[in-house]
């Protein structure tokens, strides 16, 4: 585990990047924290960095999910906020999305028995007592 301080957007911007340039087809990162923490802004950051022409990155609340092909792989961005029920994993194409893919999922709580063993967990949370940017980030390898 390794905890680390973030100050402001533009420091997780540059998180963001060093995540993107590390990662290996194939990976899965789990997105924890609050409504409103950065989740969504980290998944933005990382996906751009990694295309080609960076995009418009949508958050997938609603959608639940969006891929994006990049020069390492195709990416599967995930929602999971709106799954009810582990049986809705199948209908969005979450257990292919797994195979030979960069997978980010947002809300991953009700897929975490399905996430694989080298899966990165990154849990983003808000710096009580702190201006509104701080973020304190912890970085987990699920074993």
């Amino acid at each position: 585990m390794k905890k680390i301080s973030i100050d402001s957007q533009g420091e997780m911007i540059e998180f963001a990047k060093e995540i993107a340039n590390s990662i290996k087809n194939n990976k899965v990162i789990a997105l924890y924290g609050n409504l409103g923490v950065g989740k969504s802004f980290f998944a933005r950051n990382f996906i751009n960095f990694l295309q080609e022409i960076p995009s418009e990155v949508l958050s997938p609340t609603f959608n639940i999910v969006y891929s994006y092909k990049t020069k390492k792989a195709e990416i599967f961005h995930f929602d999971l906020y709106r799954i009810k029920h582990e049986e809705e994993l199948e209908n969005i194409g979450f257990f292919e999305a797994l195979n030979g893919n960069i997978v980010l999922i947002e809300w991953p709580q009700i897929a975490e028995k399905y996430l694989p063993k080298n899966c990165l967990k990154i849990t983003i949370k808000n710096v009580i007592n702190h201006h509104d940017e701080a973020r304190e980030i912890i970085i987990e390898n699920v074993k």
